[in-house]
């Protein structure tokens, strides 16, 4: 019982740890997002203006994937701590 205790353990660390990973992801989005513009208008002196909204962009594309990634991981990593959790009591 003591190693099924520290296993169903072990794993709600390892989800707490993604879950932690995944929030500082989405805010992290979204202090970047607060500096993007919806509409940008540049005369063609600007262009430094442009760069800096494309570059922006992409840093925002990026790092949307990466909380994608960790959002999948943090749910199955949920999933299957309380599928173990279940298991562990049923056959308890």
């Amino acid at each position: 019982m003591l190693l099924s205790v520290s296993l169903v353990l072990g794993m709600l660390i390892g989800w707490l740890a993604i879950t932690a990973v995944c929030i500082a992801v989405a805010i992290y989005k979204a202090v970047i997002g607060l500096r993007e513009e919806e509409v940008l208008y540049i005369d063609p002196g600007e262009d430094r203006q442009r760069q800096e909204q494309a570059a922006l962009a992409s840093r925002l594309e990026r790092v949307g994937k990466l909380f994608w990634i960790t959002l999948a991981l943090s749910i199955a990593t949920g999933v299957v701590t309380f599928a173990v959790w279940v298991y562990e009591r049923l056959t308890s």
